[in-house]
C-alpha cells in the first residue's frame, strides 16, 4: 500500500461531540419529536441496509422511513427533514471550536501531496466554512449524495472514485469504530480513530492521540 489520500469523518471527528450537543440543546428541545423520529429513522436504515429501496434511492428511502416514524405524509416528512433536521441544525455549528491543530495538520498533509476528503452521513452544507476549512478538501461528500450510510462500503468506494485513488491507498479517520473504521475496512481501506475514541479500541486499529500526532505519523509513513 502506498498512502495517497486521507479521508475524514466530520461530526465528532473535526470537533468534539460534546460541544455540539451543548450548543444544540435549544434546537433539540424545540424539535424533540422530529429529532427523536429522525434518530429512529437512521437506526432503522442501518438495520435494514440491505433493503432494495435504500439501494435504489437512499434519499427517498430516508423520507419514507422518516414519514413512518414521524407519522406524517411523505411531503411533510421531506419538508421537516430538509428544513429542520438538515438546514435548521446547521446554524448551531457556526462558531463551534474545532479540535486544536486541525487546519494546520490538514495543510501539512496537503502540502506533502496527499489528497484529502471529507465524508459524512449528513449533508455537509456550510460546516467546513464555519470551521475555517473550506477549500482544503479535494472531495467533500455527505448524505444523500454518498448513496448509503456508514458502515456500508458504498460511501467509501464513492469517495475513492471521486479521489481517483484506489481504496487500499486511502486511510479514513473517524471517531467511531463501527461506522468509520469498520466501514473503511469494508471498502478495502485502512480505518483510524482519533482522540479519546481510540481508547480501548482493538490493538489492530490505527489510533492518533490528536491532530498533531496524526500529521506526524502520516507524514512519517509517506516519507518511507
Amino acid at each position: 500500500m502506498a498512502l495517497k489520500a486521507v479521508g475524514f469523518d466530520i461530526d465528532g471527528t473535526l470537533y468534539p461531540d460534546h460541544r455540539a450537543r451543548w450548543r444544540s440543546l435549544p434546537f433539540f428541545f424545540a424539535h424533540m419529536r422530529s429529532v427523536t423520529a429522525f434518530s429512529r429513522t437512521r437506526k432503522l436504515m442501518r438495520i435494514n441496509s440491505g433493503d432494495s429501496l435504500i439501494a435504489e434511492n437512499a434519499d427517498k428511502a430516508e423520507v419514507i422511513y422518516f414519514a413512518g416514524e414521524r407519522n406524517c405524509s411523505l411531503e411533510r416528512a421531506r419538508d421537516i427533514r430538509d428544513r429542520i433536521i438538515y438546514k435548521g441544525w446547521e446554524k448551531y455549528f457556526r462558531g463551534l471550536k474545532i479540535y486544536p491543530d486541525v487546519r494546520e495538520s490538514l495543510l501539512r498533509l496537503k502540502d506533502a501531496g496527499l489528497k484529502l476528503a471529507a465524508l459524512s452521513d449528513f449533508p455537509v452544507g456550510r460546516k467546513l466554512d464555519f470551521f475555517g476549512l473550506d477549500g482544503i478538501f479535494d472531495v467533500v461528500l455527505g448524505f444523500p449524495e454518498s448513496g448509503r450510510l456508514k458502515p456500508r462500503h458504498e460511501p467509501f468506494i464513492y469517495m475513492a472514485e471521486k479521489l481517483k485513488t484506489d481504496p487500499e491507498d486511502i486511510i479514513y479517520v473517524g471517531n467511531k469504530l463501527e461506522y468509520d473504521v469498520r466501514g473503511a475496512e469494508n471498502a478495502g481501506m485502512r480505518g483510524a480513530l482519533i482522540g479519546a475514541a481510540g481508547r480501548g479500541a482493538p490493538p489492530d486499529v490505527t489510533k492518533y492521540s490528536d491532530y498533531r500526532h496524526l500529521a506526524e505519523s502520516i507524514l512519517s509513513e509517506v516519507a518511507k
